[in-house]
């Protein structure tokens, strides 16, 4: 069970940081995709020609994808210590845990949406998303 529970307009409070720490994200893993492929691309021309992986270059885009890769878990460490838990690193979807008559659900969001307007139970998932409007809140 969650340490904390959220009420919709807790969540909503939430969004203006979660939106930063997402696009922060987002930008990030881009730059991490990019020299990741050149990091592939270094690899490939090394096997083909027999050259070992020490270069300057790759050592620097090695450095430089450990760096950005240790700012994405430091993202998700943010978005984790504010009660929420990020369920899909592609879409940025965020569940907030709640409480809805008694029961234990997690409000559910994704930056695409102007405020938090759905929940569904625990073993729903994202596929079982209900609005908030057609259920009255806890």
């Amino acid at each position: 069970m969650a340490t904390r529970h959220f009420t919709v307009e807790d969540a909503n409070a939430l969004l203006p940081e979660l939106r930063v720490i997402l696009e922060h994200f987002e930008a990030r893993r881009r730059e991490l995709e990019e020299r990741q492929q050149a990091l592939e691309a270094i690899r490939q021309q090394a096997g083909e020609n027999g050259h070992r992986l020490a270069g300057e270059e790759f050592q620097r885009l090695k450095r430089e994808a450990e760096s950005i890769l240790e700012e994405c878990t430091t993202a998700i460490q943010r978005i984790e210590a504010l009660g929420c838990i990020l369920k899909d690193l592609q879409l940025g979807l965020i569940d907030f845990p709640s409480m809805r008559d008694g029961q234990e659900v997690f409000l559910c969001w994704k930056p695409d949406e102007a405020e938090v307007g759905y929940w569904h139970s625990l073993t729903e998932g994202f596929a079982g998303r209900k609005s908030i409007r057609s259920h009255p809140s806890s």
